[in-house]
């Protein structure tokens, strides 16, 4: 073999490389009673699928957090509701909030014995105003429901419960009160003489 000059000139590369994997291949031999011999790319691999394996353990921990937070949102916060009901409509001012009894829905009562519907949709609130006679509602059959069909709305009918009947017929008191009309409301003294 020749001597190598200063730049590596008449090294056999391939000969070195041959001795130098012979030796790491009799080195974990040599070892196998008690370790497993495991390559460079081998080691790397593993390393590459904990870490892939871990950002999907924390993914997963992530996702059940935010949809576990989801299923506990809703509408039993009524200063939210107050916000919320009030962003969409400003110029309405609320007497009183009843809330069902999952918090998914509120119902609302105004100053001037109108209604207001409040529903919670998973990100986001529905908001609207129950317009007198536009709203159909019966007892449940719980005694702590009401069974309402929304005219204007009809995505929102459905069956909505609250914890106790005192807190449903509330409710039902003021959709009845939506019913009448603002001249029925009036005393009789106070109304227009009938045209004959």
């Amino acid at each position: 073999m020749a001597p190598a000059d200063a730049h590596g000139a008449g090294i056999n590369h391939k000969a070195n490389l041959k001795y130098v994997k012979l030796a790491q291949v009799s080195a974990c031999m040599e070892m196998v009673e008690h370790l497993i011999c495991i390559s460079g790319g081998v080691a790397v691999g593993i390393v590459v699928w904990c870490i892939l394996f871990a950002i999907v353990v924390f993914f997963a921990f992530f996702a059940t957090r935010m949809a576990s937070q989801n299923k506990e949102d809703g509408l039993h916060d009524t200063g939210l509701a107050i916000l919320e009901f009030g962003r969409a409509f400003p110029t309405e001012a609320i007497r009183q909030l009843q809330i069902t009894a999952n918090g998914q829905a509120v119902f609302v009562r105004l100053h001037d014995d109108k209604a207001g519907f409040m529903r919670s949709l998973h990100n986001h609130f529905s908001v609207h105003l129950i317009e007198p006679g536009r709203a159909h509602a019966k007892d449940s059959g719980t005694g702590r429901g009401l069974t309402i069909d929304f005219l204007d709305a009809p995505h929102h009918n459905g069956t909505f419960e609250f914890a106790t009947p005192a807190e449903a017929a509330e409710v039902s008191l003021w959709l009845l009160g939506n019913y009448v009309v603002n001249d029925d409301t009036k005393p009789i003294h106070l109304m227009p003489p009938a045209k004959a």
